[in-house]
C-alpha cells in the first residue's frame, strides 16, 4: 500500500470503475480496459472497486475475458456484482462468477457475494450485493441478511470509519423509478443507527454524481466506463487521524479521469 502525506493530514485514495459492460467482441473496450490499467499504474491509488455490471451478459465467457483484461492492474482490486454479472435464470449463477473472480483475484480468495477488506487501520471497506440470485432486475434491493451482518460490523468497529459499495445507489443520481432501489426503509434505518458511514458510491445509472445526506455520508455514484469517454472516478479522502471526530471532518475529493 502507498500513504501520503500531506499538510499535516492523511490520505487515502482509491479509483472506481463501473458499468463496463464487457464481452469478448467488443474489442475496443478490451483495448480501453488495457489503457485502464496503465491509467492507474499512473495514479497508483491504494485499491480499486469494479462497482458492477462488469460484463454486459452473464456468461462464463464473458467474465472470464473481463477478468483477463483486468488481470494487470497491478494494485489490490475488488469485484462488486452488478446486474448483469450473474443470475441463475439466464445466465451464470453466482457462484460460477465468483469462482472465476477468485480463480483470477489474489485479493478475493473466498466466494463470498458480500464481504469487507480494510485498505488501513482507519477504514474499512464493505462490498454488499444488491442483486437477486434467481433473475436479472433493474431494481437493487439490499437483503436482510446483508443489512444485519453490516449492523453488526458498524457496531463492532465504532471507531473505524466505513465506505459501502454495492451496484445501486441509495440516493440516486436522478429521479428514474424503473432503476431503482426497493424496499430501502430497513437498510436506511440500519445506517441511521451509526454515525462512521462515510461515503456509499454505486453504479447502474450511468451518470456521475456526488451528494451528501443530512448525516453528512456522500453518495457517490459514477459513470459507466462503456460509455465514451472511457472514464472511471478517483476518491481522494484527506483526513487528520488525530482530530478526527466524525466523517463531516473529512474531505472527500472526486475526479473524474478518462482513460
Amino acid at each position: 500500500m502507498l500513504f501520503y502525506s500531506c499538510a499535516n493530514a492523511d490520505v487515502l485514495e482509491f479509483a472506481q470503475v463501473s458499468d463496463t459492460h464487457y464481452t469478448l467482441e467488443n474489442t475496443v473496450l478490451d483495448r480501453y480496459l488495457y489503457f485502464l490499467s496503465l491509467s492507474l499504474k499512473k495514479q497508483n491509488p491504494d485499491f480499486v472497486v469494479f462497482l458492477g455490471d462488469n460484463v454486459d451478459k452473464s456468461k462464463e465467457e464473458n467474465v472470464i475475458g473481463f477478468m483477463r483484461a483486468i488481470h494487470s492492474i497491478n494494485t489490490p482490486y475488488y469485484i462488486v456484482l452488478g446486474k448483469n454479472d450473474a443470475h441463475k435464470l439466464s445466465g451464470i449463477e453466482k457462484d460460477i462468477y465468483l469462482d472465476i473472480v477468485t480463480t483470477f483475484n489474489r485479493n478475493q480468495r473466498e466466494k463470498d457475494k458480500y464481504y469487507y477488506f480494510k485498505p488501513n487501520s482507519k477504514f474499512i471497506c464493505v462490498v454488499l450485493d444488491d442483486n437477486p440470485d434467481f433473475a436479472p432486475s433493474k431494481h437493487g434491493e439490499i437483503p436482510d441478511e446483508q443489512i444485519e451482518w453490516l449492523d453488526k460490523l458498524l457496531t463492532k468497529y465504532p471507531n473505524k470509519l466505513f465506505l459501502i459499495f454495492h451496484h445501486s445507489p441509495l440516493v440516486p443520481p436522478r429521479v428514474e423509478y424503473k432503476l431503482s432501489m426497493i424496499n430501502t426503509e430497513k437498510y436506511s434505518a440500519m445506517l441511521q443507527k451509526h454515525d462512521n458511514v462515510l461515503l456509499i458510491s454505486s453504479g447502474h445509472y450511468h451518470q456521475e454524481a456526488t451528494q451528501t445526506d443530512e448525516r453528512g455520508v456522500r453518495h457517490i455514484s459514477a459513470p459507466a466506463f462503456k460509455d465514451i469517454p472511457h472514464s472511471y472516478q478517483m476518491i481522494k479522502i484527506i483526513y487528520d487521524e488525530k482530530t478526527l471526530k466524525s466523517p463531516k471532518d473529512i474531505e472527500v475529493i472526486v475526479t473524474k479521469v478518462k482513460v
